[in-house]
């Protein structure tokens, strides 16, 4: 066994394979350290020094483990497989994190996977452990990144099947012919494909409540149309926030353009958004008016039955004189971002 004072850059026997190994692995990109039988360290070469980002004189002559300290649960599985090599056979770490220090002082979590292998001197024991090493830390984050993604188009296609499915279901009932559930079913598909691409463009970060109501009333009365005005903040919902709500959105305009104040040359619409009691919480209320003798209609229409499949969606409706108003209430399941406040004018 090498004394540790001799554990240098050199400390390799003169003329030894070992040391003819050292010449080889200098120059190579592949990470490479050797320990003693002590896990002492004799030898790192620069790839090996630079993903550790430490000098030869910072680890050579010191113990693995002192060398870079660890807590002990996660040193004993290192350490069995340090002490098998020693016994003859070659080892694997597979995928093992270790808290690293950065030469700032920072502390950042690594993965690495290594091979050690037996090395044996002239008296045909185990007179080292040579182990070459990969960092595969960005490898790592990459494929949790994917595994995520995996998972959130999993959850937004199931999303979706079930919007469909609760729409569809809904717009037969309405329907009075096939015809009818055609033609409703397949505007309000059209209305949520909008979204669908709307979001994609935001990189599914959300998007913003204004943004869902022009986008809806668009369709009924005009880009930039002077008969509707919309204040308050502009809240910014996530992907599924944002799916209902330009669902709301389109039946409430449907509506108005059959019924409401799209109905009439004078028609106007009034919305108000506001934040609710708490992050989770966002309020609309929106108010048509131009009209007269308005009266609550005498069936369920699909509006009225698509707030039933939303259980965090309170409302109230009241036919006034002049038009309809609605005071919406909606609870998230995430809280809403916080955009720059937008304020549009009022009428």
């Amino acid at each position: 066994m090498m004394p540790h004072r001799l554990a240098t850059h050199n400390a390799l026997p003169a003329g030894s394979a070992l040391l003819n190994f050292r010449h080889l692995v200098d120059g190579m990109l592949t990470p490479y350290m050797i320990m003693d039988r002590s896990l002492t360290i004799i030898y790192a070469n620069q790839a090996y020094l630079d993903s550790v980002e430490r000098k030869l004189a910072d680890i050579v002559g010191k113990n693995i483990f002192h060398a870079f300290p660890e807590t002990d649960d996660r040193t004993a599985p290192v350490r069995e497989k340090f002490i098998r090599t020693l016994n003859g056979e070659t080892t694997r770490l597979d995928r093992t994190h270790y808290h690293f220090r950065h030469a700032d002082g920072t502390v950042s979590t690594k993965c690495w996977q290594c091979v050690q292998t037996p090395y044996y001197g002239i008296d045909g024991k185990v007179a080292y452990i040579v182990q070459q090493a990969e960092d595969i830390t960005e490898s790592e984050k990459l494929q949790q990144r994917n595994e995520i993604i995996q998972q959130e188009l999993d959850h937004r296609v199931k999303n979706i099947f079930s919007v469909v499915q609760a729409v569809a279901m809904l717009s037969g009932n309405q329907a009075e012919s096939i015809e009818e559930f055609r033609n409703q079913f397949a505007s309000r598909l059209v209305a949520m494909g909008r979204t669908h691409d709307q979001l994609r463009d935001s990189e599914w970060d959300g998007l913003g409540l204004h943004a869902i109501l022009r986008d809806g009333l668009d369709q009924f009365c005009g880009r930039n149309c002077d008969r509707v005005t919309i204040c308050g903040p502009d809240l910014q919902l996530g992907p599924r926030g944002a799916q209902h709500a330009s669902l709301l959105v389109h039946e409430m305009a449907t509506n108005a353009a059959k019924y409401g104040c799209f109905s009439i040359p004078d028609g106007k619409l009034h919305i108000e958004t506001a934040r609710g009691d708490d992050a989770h919480c966002f309020k609309v209320r929106w108010k048509e008016s131009g009209l007269s003798g308005v009266s609550p209609p005498e069936t369920t229409g699909f509006g009225s039955q698509l707030f039933s499949f939303m259980p965090n969606v309170n409302f109230e409706r009241v036919f006034e004189e002049d038009g309809l108003r609605l005071e919406l209430t909606a609870r998230l399941l995430h809280p809403l971002k916080q955009p720059e406040e937008i304020e549009f004018p009022k009428p």
